[in-house]
């Protein structure tokens, strides 16, 4: 429930930050929140990536007394990268 939570308000932040972003530079074009979207989804799919194989050294994965644990972080950005993708999917 935790990494829902997580992920909903990552996405949000991301819709936001996104929709002030294309509306500073395009006006409210659609299409420029469009591709806004999904340039913020390639993101957290590199992000996700990132953390999934920095994250898996020895080092990183002997400190066990996070709040969150790699693999929650890696699954966070990748329910990002869907929601993302997929609202603009919805946008014409």
């Amino acid at each position: 429930m935790r990494v829902l939570a997580w992920s909903l308000l990552w996405f949000f932040v991301s819709l936001t930050v996104t929709g002030i972003v294309s509306y500073e530079l395009g006006g409210a074009d659609l299409l420029t929140w469009r591709s806004g979207l999904r340039t913020a989804g390639g993101v957290f799919f590199l992000a996700a990536l990132v953390v999934g194989g920095v994250l898996t050294t020895k080092s990183a994965y002997r400190s066990r007394t996070k709040f969150f644990y790699r693999e929650d972080w890696s699954f966070i950005c990748i329910l990002v990268t869907i929601g993302l993708f997929g609202l603009s999917l919805l946008i014409r």
